[in-house]
């Protein structure tokens, strides 16, 4: 999946979530009992996994990287991969940051409806998001072949 189709779904999906709040509210609102129960220490708890996973996946494909350019002696081939990884991993590492952040405000501010739709939803975008940055990791680590001499 390239980064224009993960941008456009993450667009689409906030548009989504701000239609339901002004139009549909009680859709991803508290009443949705599902989201009223994830939202909270579930939702934490799977990020806090797709976070460990991905991260050690991360480093083990930054340290296969080195092995393949120290065994043909190219030096920065990957760079580029090498950037990409870099910023997927800081990346699920501010969402997992701003998604605490979200628990903790909802519970605090999340009194009407709106504001609960607009909370669990943009949980669900944080979801989503590491989805995609999942993908592209997942994506890179299958794409190193093996090197025969």
């Amino acid at each position: 999946m390239s980064k224009n189709i993960s941008y456009c779904i993450l667009i689409v999906c906030v548009g989504l979530v701000l239609t339901l709040a002004s139009s549909s509210p009680s859709i991803l609102s508290d009443n949705n009992q599902f989201l009223k129960e994830f939202v909270g220490q579930a939702f934490l708890g799977i990020l806090g996994v797709i976070l460990a996973i991905t991260l050690a996946s991360a480093g083990q494909l930054h340290l296969t990287l080195n092995q393949i350019e120290e065994k043909y002696e190219e030096k920065n081939s990957f760079e580029k991969t090498r950037s990409g990884i870099r910023q997927a991993s800081y990346w699920l590492i501010s969402l997992f940051l701003f998604s605490v952040g979200l628990v903790v405000l909802k519970s605090l501010l999340a009194v009407d409806e709106w504001i609960q739709t607009i909370f669990n939803g943009f949980s669900l975008i944080v979801l989503i998001w590491n989805v995609l940055i999942l993908i592209t990791i997942t994506k890179a680590i299958f794409h190193i072949r093996p090197h025969q001499d």
